[in-house]
């Protein structure tokens, strides 16, 4: 998973108060309700200042955000759409657009029509940039890097391309060519977030854990509210033993996304490996209550429970385990150590032969490591 972690609990007494989203001049702006979480009425206040004047692409761009965040993916196209007929150099919204179309699904003439666009203008970089990512979103990958190529020869200066190459290379473990084409972005677009962002991972998965600190930083300062690269500057120095770091770097990024698995589960992580087990506990035990199917979190607390000799606890836990994944060995082999420290030498002998077979029938032991998510954006579909 390249991203592919105790939340303490308060009692909060809430009094509500209708809410107005305010400027400092007292005028009502969509804006400062984005930034306060209230996609509504952010979504309102865009739509009247389109209202007013329609040929505004920074505002489509923002009503497209909002209602993204509000969860109205089809309006998000929408708005995305208009913003990049009103400027049709505008990347940003182009990278939202082909981001929100990959989870929404590909239509099945997508690449028809982009190819009839392509026909009709051959010379047009951003007809073969779409078509490109219809490519992509279908899996079509040499015909992808095709158009990519296409597009940037026909405009160097296409950041997004670039970008989009840089994915595609990812993809398939070309990790030399994909830090070449973002670090290509990044030479155009200096402030492309996403493309340090995603040098940071290839860093990581290539090793070089102080360069991968560096770009994911440099994202943040682009973007002080990246919450993915907090996660990965977490899993950085937790790699590197620095896990005092870890915890900070994953706690800012809580404070961003509050309620997140997989930042409980790293912070378990951290917390394990400091020998703060108690702590491991509250924030696997956490990461279960949020995604109840996170294998890797049971699995932990499985270990733990056991070495606690909390038997019952942990044999729980590998269960759970087993019922997710029928083929994860070391569930079989640690449960049966647990039947067997319990006395209950039939369970432990069918789980030890369980482990034998699993372990030789698919050559594996199930394993999730904690490697940093890389964006899967403006390339197909991003």
């Amino acid at each position: 998973m390249v991203m592919r972690a105790l939340l303490i609990g308060f009692i909060w007494a809430w009094i509500w108060f209708p809410f107005v989203c305010m400027a400092k001049d007292g005028s009502l702006t969509g804006d400062s309700c984005f930034d306060d979480g209230k996609w509504d009425e952010a979504i309102g206040e865009y739509e009247k200042l389109l209202a007013k004047n329609k040929k505004q692409p920074e505002i489509y761009y923002k009503l497209g955000n909002a209602y993204y965040k509000k969860g109205n993916l089809e309006k998000a196209v929408e708005a995305f759409t208009l913003a990049t007929q009103y400027k049709p150099d505008y990347f940003e919204a182009y990278q939202k657009l082909s981001e929100v179309s990959m989870q929404i699904g590909v239509p099945e003439n997508e690449i028809k029509s982009c190819l009839k666009d392509v026909q009709k203008n051959p010379n047009d970089a951003d007809a073969h940039f779409r078509l490109g990512s219809a490519y992509y979103k279908s899996n079509i990958l040499e015909d992808a890097k095709r158009e990519y190529e296409t597009a940037i020869g026909l405009d160097p200066k296409k950041a997004e391309a670039y970008f989009n190459l840089g994915v595609l290379y990812q993809d398939i473990n070309t990790y030399d060519k994909a830090a070449g084409m973002y670090k290509k972005a990044i030479e155009i677009s200096p402030a492309y977030e996403k493309a340090h962002f995603n040098l940071g991972v290839v860093y990581y998965q290539t090793g070089c854990l102080d360069e991968a600190l560096s770009e994911y930083k440099q994202a943040i300062q682009i973007n002080s509210k990246y919450a993915d690269a907090y996660v990965n500057i977490g899993i950085v120095y937790f790699v590197k033993g620095s896990y005092s770091d870890a915890l900070d770097a994953l706690g800012k990024a809580m404070q961003l996304v509050p309620v997140s698995d997989k930042i409980h589960y790293y912070r378990g992580n951290v917390y394990q490996q400091m020998d703060k087990i108690d702590s491991a506990i509250g924030e696997y035990k956490r990461a279960v209550e949020l995604n109840s199917k996170m294998i890797a979190s049971h699995y932990n607390l499985g270990i733990i429970y056991l070495k606690k000799k909390k038997i019952n606890d942990a044999i729980r836990e590998f269960t759970k385990v087993i019922e997710l994944d029928h083929d994860y060995a070391n569930a079989y082999l640690n449960r049966g150590k647990a039947y067997e420290l319990k006395g209950d030498t039939n369970n432990a002998q069918n789980d030890y032969n369980s482990y034998q077979h699993a372990k030789s029938a698919f050559a594996r032991v199930y394993k999730e490591e904690a490697i940093s998510p890389y964006y899967m954006g403006s390339n197909p579909g991003e």
